[in-house]
């Protein structure tokens, strides 16, 4: 039986808005590793620079958009875009903010984020962070554009909704200069949702609540140099929410600090092509693409997933303020 689009989204909108939805609500990202922050907020303030960084993610391109015949509206592909800040302050802590904006369907999320972390200086130069977040979590759907089966759902909004509700996070993020004859070795744990807040949908005739739920994230990573021009740095990802366990397995190949290339396995997703560039003449500078290429049935209805990112950091060195000698009189008595 081929499904319409109208279907679909009518389904995954519906899934969102029940009582007790427990699918994924968290978006995921090819290029992970140069996303920490939203994903721990132990990594806020790693390392010795200010960071900005700007990523947008466009999934399952051609899935959705536009009408059907009749004039029935598809709810949008998955489309994400996120903006974040990352700086260190001093040399115990550090502070990150971000913020999303998620679209599924008829759905719209937006999320800004403030994170904080201690950093505890260990032995061999080893860093052991521990971070803590708080944000909004706002959310709108368009009743108006969903077509339920049964019409008079009392679950289904049949107007423009919106609700908000708090949102807490918390990770531990762990830097090793060398482990095994790697190097920059990182490994982070953390768990978004912590308070598992609701936002409550209410409209004339009815009312209904999206509850967040616990997502566990573990990632880590190093690098392994192979020659004075060539190294490779893997990493891995694994993510569980209340449906499931996810596993991203990347490694990049980096060529005298400049070019990046790799490659990423999502088993029972999606196989991934990851490129990147870091001028040589802009070393602070990083641009970043990822192709996912869906090995779902999705496949049938989509040219695949497109990842843009782009990162720039910076030093800041604040000057010394200078102080002239002040003269003493020490008188010298016989």
């Amino acid at each position: 039986m081929k499904l319409s689009f109208t279907r679909i989204f009518t389904l995954l909108a519906g899934l969102s808005t029940g009582l007790a939805a427990n699918a994924q609500q968290d978006p995921h990202y090819s290029q992970f590793m140069h996303n920490k922050l939203v994903l721990n907020p132990g990594f806020a303030g790693n390392g010795d620079k200010f960071c900005f960084t700007g990523l947008q993610r466009t999934q399952w391109t051609g899935f959705g958009g536009g009408t059907e015949a009749g004039g029935v509206p598809r709810g949008a592909a998955p489309t994400n875009l996120v903006a974040s800040f990352n700086a260190p302050v001093g040399n115990k802590l550090g502070v990150g903010l971000h913020l999303l904006r998620d679209e599924l369907g008829f759905e719209v999320s937006i999320n800004p984020t403030l994170s904080l972390s201690y950093k505890q200086q260990l032995k061999n130069g080893d860093v052991l962070a521990i971070g803590a977040s708080a944000g909004l979590m706002q959310k709108s759907l368009d009743g108006t554009k969903l077509r339920p089966q049964e019409e008079g759902d009392p679950k289904i909004p049949t107007s423009a909704v919106s609700g908000s509700t708090m949102d807490f996070g918390a990770g531990i993020y762990y830097t090793k200069q060398s482990l095994m004859g790697f190097d920059d070795f990182y490994v982070g744990l953390s768990a978004s949702h912590l308070n598992q807040g609701s936002v409550t949908y209410e409209w004339n005739g009815g009312s209904t609540m999206v509850n967040t739920k616990m997502h566990y994230y573990l990632m880590t990573g190093a690098k392994y140099n192979l020659s004075s021009q060539i190294s490779l740095e893997p990493n891995i990802l694994i993510k569980k929410d209340p449906a499931k366990i996810q596993a991203d397995l990347n490694c990049y190949a980096v060529w005298n600090g400049s070019l990046y290339g790799g490659l990423t396995w999502r088993p029972m997703d999606a196989a991934v092509v990851l490129l990147g560039y870091r001028p040589q003449a802009l070393q602070n500078l990083y641009v970043g693409y990822s192709y996912d290429l869906t090995t779902t049935r999705i496949l049938n209805y989509s040219s695949g997933s497109h990842e843009i990112m782009l990162r720039y950091c910076f030093g800041i060195s604040i000057p010394k303020t200078y102080k002239p000698p002040v003269p003493v009189l020490t008188p010298r008595f016989m």
